[in-house]
């Protein structure tokens, strides 16, 4: 062999392998609530990224390596590169993150969404820093929130006796509070408990319901404005996040911005969507009247909520009376 074709294969040789190296692969975990929005956006994700980076990044998306809850846990302690986060199964160890769900502060997707840049983006993503060591790159929310019972709830005193699935701390202060009682569910177990009768109400998204087949034993859907914010969040370790390449940082930044937005933009939608298939599916849906809901949110039963948030929140070391006020004053200039 010849000095020229020497250096030829090792010239290739060395390309193939900066190529290589520059190919960056993250271990993502995540939820599969069949039929959600969160869903339906963490799909698009890998394609995305790949695209927008020219194949330097991958994202490979696990739901089974580690259990959702204990996902946030693992990206701090380097199980996982990243996760889409679900916050409110954060509630009792981090409360911050879980403001949407306090009854009757945040009711609307639109607002929320309008609050993350003057406020709630740094808030959540400075938890996720100090308690979790991951950098936050992108939030979304569930669709619309929904309680799913074989038997119609129609007012407050519905409630009342009642063994409820709830998703986080909050809802099941408020639930102990009208008098129903919080029974823990795994959410691969939904449809059993309702079938069996273990749990007699289950609150989760309308996507979820639909997608999961809980409809399918318990034929009545009611919207009651219950934890209505169900926030998630993209998370990556901040190890590996300050690996990646710098010119590759701002291209990453700016493609999960779009999946944010983007989503946000369908939320409105998609919930519409989802009622409409369980409308046609044989589901009964009720909307609470204003009525009913200025009962559900009477200081008697929500007060108690706040107050143990607010103690929650002290024991984790933030502030979440600030946070509510500062809320209640972004809301009166909107």
């Amino acid at each position: 062999m010849n000095l020229r074709s020497t250096l030829t294969i090792l010239g290739a040789a060395a390309l193939c392998t900066t190529a290589s190296a520059q190919e960056i692969k993250w271990s993502v975990g995540w939820t599969n609530a069949i039929g959600s929005s969160y869903v339906e956006t963490i799909k698009t994700v890998p394609a995305r990224i790949e695209a927008a980076t020219k194949g330097r990044l991958k994202i490979e998306l696990y739901d089974t390596l580690v259990l959702g809850a204990e996902q946030a846990a693992a990206v701090r302690d380097g199980r996982l590169d990243g996760s889409f986060a679900i916050n409110p199964w954060l509630s009792a160890e981090s409360p911050l993150i879980n403001v949407g769900a306090l009854p009757g502060l945040l009711t609307d997707v639109g607002v929320y969404q309008k609050l993350l840049d003057p406020l709630l983006r740094d808030v959540v993503a400075k938890v996720w820093s100090t308690k979790y060591n991951a950098r936050q790159l992108a939030t979304g929310v569930f669709e619309e929130q929904c309680v799913v019972s074989k038997v119609p709830m129609r007012t407050v005193a519905d409630f009342a006796g009642k063994k409820a699935r709830v998703p986080n701390t909050e809802t099941a202060s408020l639930m102990t509070t009208l008098g129903a009682q919080p029974t823990p569910i795994p959410f691969g177990e939904i449809t059993t408990s309702l079938q069996r009768g273990i749990v007699d109400i289950v609150m989760t998204s309308v996507g979820t319901t639909y997608g999961m087949g809980f409809a399918s034993v318990a034929k009545n859907v009611s919207l009651w404005k219950i934890s209505t914010i169900q926030p998630w969040s993209f998370i990556v370790n901040q190890t590996v996040w300050d690996k990646l390449p710098a010119d590759l940082k701002p291209i990453v930044e700016a493609e999960f911005r779009r999946v944010e937005n983007e989503h946000f933009a369908r939320s409105v939608a998609f919930s519409k969507e989802t009622i409409d298939k369980l409308v046609k599916a044989g589901v009964t849906v009720y909307v609470a009247p204003p009525e009913e809901l200025a009962k559900m949110y009477s200081p008697g039963n929500v007060n108690s909520v706040y107050e143990n948030w607010y103690s929650l929140n002290d024991k984790a070391g933030t502030d979440g009376r600030a946070l509510v006020k500062k809320i209640n004053e972004l809301k009166a200039k909107m």
